[in-house]
């Protein structure tokens, strides 16, 4: 068992020995780095449409769930049956608009 560890040993010392790794050109090396840059930028820029985003979403789900509990008793009494899908259609109508908001924008391909 021993002898055929060594073996194992020398043969991948070898294949590293032989092994030469190419280093990209520098031009790539250029753009990669222009790229990204290019991505922190554009993060850094979209950060605060982010947070207001987030923010917006926030005070329209308080401000949604503010009136559905200062109004709680007329909902119950009387009209419960007609408002009731009314809200669930507005809080689905919602979670579907927040979703919207946080998804990532499509980008157009580049022409080559």
């Amino acid at each position: 068992m021993n002898n055929h560890d060594s073996q194992l040993d020398f043969l991948i010392k070898k294949m590293a020995e032989d092994h030469r790794p190419e280093l990209p050109s520098p031009d790539l090396i250029w753009w990669r780095a222009h790229i990204l840059k290019k991505q922190t930028q554009q993060e850094r820029i979209e950060r605060p449409m982010m947070i207001m985003r987030m923010l917006a979403a926030i005070v329209c789900l308080a401000v949604f769930l503010g009136l559905l509990a200062g109004n709680w008793k007329q909902l119950y009494s009387g009209i419960w049956p007609l408002i009731m899908p009314l809200a669930i259609v507005a809080g689905i109508f919602s979670l579907v608009a927040v979703g919207l908001l946080f998804r990532e924008p499509r980008t157009k391909p580049a022409k080559h």
